[in-house]
């Protein structure tokens, strides 16, 4: 699976905020995602699967009531996301930005000396590692950690067992590869001072991008449900989907709707989409 940096700059990414504030502002706080995920890694993986998506995107145009919103703005929402999180992430101390410096970039390079002989062994696209490769200066470093540890995410249970990187590396690289990509981005690009809500501003972010991101699965899931390979095509967001809960599981059973339902609430987050119950016929004409 292809997975490309995900961001170059906190301009491009605060673009993309500035485009879906407006609808974040219309989420009623009740209903937002609950924040069981890892923001970095999930919005990582949807941007770096966003073109598998969008090639279904006339499919999904042609269902009964899909709302176009979900696959059209999906790229906005991952870069949205990353953007409310990673400028609500305490700045590091000064002394330490130059060690966390180094410590991002010896990760970085762990991570791609294990990346090459699983592209030999069919895990990984070159194509995906050599523009990762292609990163020299410093803000290329968290940059390219931020990708490589989605990357890795993307097929962890299949490659865990089989390479020297550790559950340990990845978490350490998803939290100091954005802590240190805003550090330098912040002193090229001074945030506004509107973004100051902090938590409640990435949970609606991350809401716009779990709901759309969902439909989208499910619609593959429909069209691809012979092959049974959603999770190839647009893996799961939530390393742990945990238990399913009554809400979450009628709308695994149930196909993608014009308005996505609001996310649930309850402290389990919803259940990966693979294996859905997707009925025959035209399920998209109505409601379970």
């Amino acid at each position: 699976m292809a997975l490309s940096t995900p961001l170059q700059d906190m301009e491009e990414a605060e673009h993309a905020y500035e485009r879906v504030r407006p609808e974040m502002e219309t989420l009623s706080v009740a209903d937002l995602s609950p924040m069981s995920v890892d923001v970095v890694s999930a919005t990582s993986i949807a941007l770096g699967v966003s073109d598998r998506i969008l090639s279904f995107r006339d499919r999904m145009a042609a269902l009964p009531e899909f709302d176009m919103r979900n696959v059209d703005n999906l790229v906005d929402y991952a870069k949205a996301a990353w953007y409310a999180y990673v400028t609500n992430l305490p700045e590091p101390d000064p002394h330490e930005a130059a060690r966390l410096l180094e410590e991002v970039k010896a990760l970085r390079a762990k991570l791609l000396m294990w990346a090459v002989p699983l592209v030999g062994s069919g895990f990984f696209e070159e194509v995906a590692i050599a523009k990762i490769k292609e990163g020299s200066g410093n803000k290329d470093a968290p940059s390219d950690l931020v990708a490589l540890v989605g990357l890795y995410r993307s097929r962890w249970d299949a490659i865990r067992h089989i390479c020297g990187v550790t559950e340990a590396d990845l978490t350490r690289g998803a939290q100091i590869g954005p802590a240190v990509f805003g550090l330098i981005s912040r002193r090229e690009f001074k945030a506004s001072p509107s973004l100051s809500d902090g938590s409640l501003r990435v949970r609606r972010a991350w809401t716009l991008l779990d709901r759309a991101y969902a439909q989208c699965r499910r619609a593959i899931a429909y069209f691809r449900f012979d092959e049974g390979d959603v999770d190839v095509i647009a893996p799961n967001l939530r390393r742990n989907p945990g238990r399913p809960t009554n809400t979450s599981a009628k709308e695994e059973e149930s196909p993608p709707e014009s308005e996505p339902r609001s996310a649930p609430t309850a402290p389990e987050p919803p259940p990966a989409a693979a294996g859905a119950v997707i009925h025959a016929g035209e399920p998209f004409l109505g409601e379970p």
